[in-house]
């Protein structure tokens, strides 16, 4: 059973992006792989019905089922999941989400769940938090991060946050790889490796609207070229 959880070092990062693009690389060997984010925020209303804007994407590289919603909860509120369940009167019952991923991996032969926001975005207003959801799940991490300038110091404060709670992280994906300085990039990458032994496991190119090319299957490929193939390995 394969099974990764993709956090950012902040909120719009790039890990819907990475969630897509990760699901189908997983998928490439022939295996059901299912995206999966348990509370979406910011959801749009089209229609009289809500959108959930994240497994909306995954949609573009096939993540539909019949069996299982790529969510739990969805919640109009864009804000931190603890706020918008404040606003919307809901409580969130953590059981049920650990019932769906349950459900989900009987049903595939692995899954990618992707959080909200950051590593300390708060789910209740008691403290707890995406980190420590994380920690209960015991799924491997994905860590994205920006590619370009102050991208060591979040991703390596990210990392050392991870590593006190005992998390294991497979690696890193910086997202948006030529948008800046190409030395620049090149040697956050090295320094990020330098600073904490976790690995760039792979990179995401800058692409305006890079969502457009999610349909195709040859546009995926090209943008995980770069990929480590170890990140399968690190996900049994």
């Amino acid at each position: 059973m394969l099974k990764f959880f993709v956090t950012g070092t902040g909120t719009d990062i790039g890990k819907t992006i990475v969630t897509s693009l990760l699901t189908d690389f997983l998928k490439r060997n022939n295996r059901r792989i299912f995206a999966y984010k348990p509370i979406q925020t910011g959801a749009e209303k089209v229609d009289g019905k809500l959108l959930a804007p994240d497994p909306e994407m995954y949609k573009l590289i096939g993540n539909i089922s019949t069996r299982n919603k790529p969510y739990t909860y969805i919640l109009q509120t864009p804000s931190s999941p603890h706020l918008a369940a404040k606003n919307e009167n809901i409580d969130y019952d953590l059981s049920k989400i650990h019932q769906d991923i349950s459900d989900i991996q009987k049903n595939n032969d692995g899954i990618v769940v992707e959080g909200a926001g950051g590593l300390y975005v708060p789910i209740t207003e008691e403290g707890y938090s995406m980190i420590d959801f994380i920690k209960e799940l015991d799924f491997p991490v994905i860590l994205v991060g920006e590619a370009g300038l102050g991208t060591i110091n979040h991703t390596v404060l990210s990392i050392k946050a991870l590593e006190a709670y005992k998390i294991l992280i497979t690696g890193v994906i910086l997202n948006g790889t030529g948008k800046e300085d190409r030395s620049l990039e090149l040697d956050n990458v090295k320094m990020i490796e330098k600073l904490t032994n976790v690995p760039v496991v792979g990179t995401v190119p800058f692409v305006k609207n890079i969502e457009y090319l999610l349909p195709e299957k040859e546009h995926r490929i090209a943008l995980t070229k770069d990929w480590n193939r170890k990140i399968i390995e690190s996900g049994r």
